[in-house]
């Protein structure tokens, strides 16, 4: 095991960069101890239900909530990018039905990518007119994923609706009722943003070579897909999929806390303590089981998070966004295995945002490493 005692004073080690500090930002606050998360100073709980994603993603991105008239010009500006090329979508043809939906969706944004006008620019200026694109394209593009997993052709947008309702709209077929959509949208506004994790820090790198913010988001992406990062939130439903109600959740849970089994969705690099996140979508997870005839799922989470939470939470074990993001997506319609998907179209704000802002004095992203030999 190396220790910072065989380094220069000057630099610290840090196995997977655990506890390094790489950079600063002014986009978002997480305190680990306290469990909160702020997104430019504002509370993740004061947004939910009173902003839209739009507002969030603007807020992100441009650093404050939009005014009226600004709302309106990003509102336009989303519409105006909602039909990705016909090229990228006829790509998905050619993809096997049985890859992994996140897979498809971004073998679709890197041929979209490549239809990116002048794709060798890559100053501020021109990087800076490409959010709104990606933010579009990419939501076009995961409904046409989901409904290629699902056997069913791609429906074509509808600009009377926000964000939230016309990508389940075009992923549905059908209109989603009005509070399926406050519960969608309120899933994108707690994770449009978490800091320099590991699919962001990929994404910051490739943007820190010079490379365009398409490629960036698509370095993120190919972090996401990895099971313990963007794939949590699939393999937690999953879990919670296969337990037959409260009482087989709390025997499960404790015959696997006692041979150290880890479960998907619980625990956290940074948070010791409840997830803001969670706290903030409870109540609109618990309400939409409900309302689609499944609260016996509701409890049964329950019973298993307090079974883990009760003897983990001493070791800052505690439910996670992943736990119950897929509570939300279960009811409205959303195949499992594409659960990544809206995780990756939220959290891509933060990715850009991250990116845009590390641009104009940012370096190169080039760590270096330790030579082992056996005097260590």
């Amino acid at each position: 095991m190396i220790g910072n005692s065989h380094i220069p004073p000057e630099q610290r080690y840090g196995r997977g960069l655990e506890n390094l500090v790489a950079g600063d930002t002014a986009i978002a606050e997480i305190d680990g101890t306290a469990g909160r998360l702020l997104y430019r100073g504002y509370p993740i709980e004061d947004l939910v239900g009173r902003v839209t994603f739009e507002e969030v993603t603007y807020l992100i991105l441009f650093g404050e909530l939009p005014t009226a008239p600004q709302l309106a010009d990003w509102h336009n500006e989303l519409i105006r990018w909602r039909q990705p090329p016909a090229a990228a979508i006829e790509a998905l043809e050619r993809v096997p039905a049985s890859a992994h939906p996140l897979a498809q969706y971004r073998t679709m944004l890197t041929v979209a990518a490549c239809h990116i006008p002048e794709p060798e620019k890559t100053d501020l200026d021109a990087q800076w007119r490409r959010p709104a694109r990606i933010l579009s394209w990419t939501a076009a593009l995961a409904a046409c994923a989901i409904r290629h997993l699902l056997g069913e052709t791609p429906i074509e947008p509808r600009d009377d609706l926000g964000y939230a309702a016309n990508f389940l709209w075009q992923t549905l077929g059908r209109l989603p009722e009005r509070f399926e959509i406050e519960a969608f949208e309120a899933s994108l506004v707690v994770q449009a943003e978490h800091g320099l994790h590991a699919a962001a820090f990929a994404a910051l790198t490739v943007i820190s070579t010079g490379a365009d913010l398409g490629s960036a988001v698509l370095a993120g992406m190919g972090a996401l897909s990895g099971a313990r990062h963007g794939g949590a939130n699939q393999l937690a439903f999953e879990m919670l999929a296969g337990l037959d109600g409260p009482e087989d959740a709390r025997s499960w849970a404790r015959e696997a806390l006692a041979h150290g089994h880890r479960f998907p969705g619980f625990g956290h690099r940074v948070y010791k303590c409840p997830d803001p996140r969670v706290t903030a979508l409870e109540p609109l997870a618990k309400r939409l089981l409900i309302d689609h005839g499944q609260e016996k799922l509701w409890h049964t989470f329950g019973a298993l998070r307090d079974e883990v939470e009760n003897a983990l939470g001493a070791r800052g074990i505690f439910a996670n966004v992943d736990s119950i993001s897929g509570l939300i997506y279960s009811p409205i319609g959303l195949p499992v295995s594409s659960f990544p998907i809206p995780f990756c179209l939220a959290i891509q704000t933060g990715w850009m945002a991250h990116c845009l802002e590390y641009l104009p004095n940012g370096k190169v992203i080039d760590p270096g490493a330790v030579y082992l030999t056996d005097e260590f």
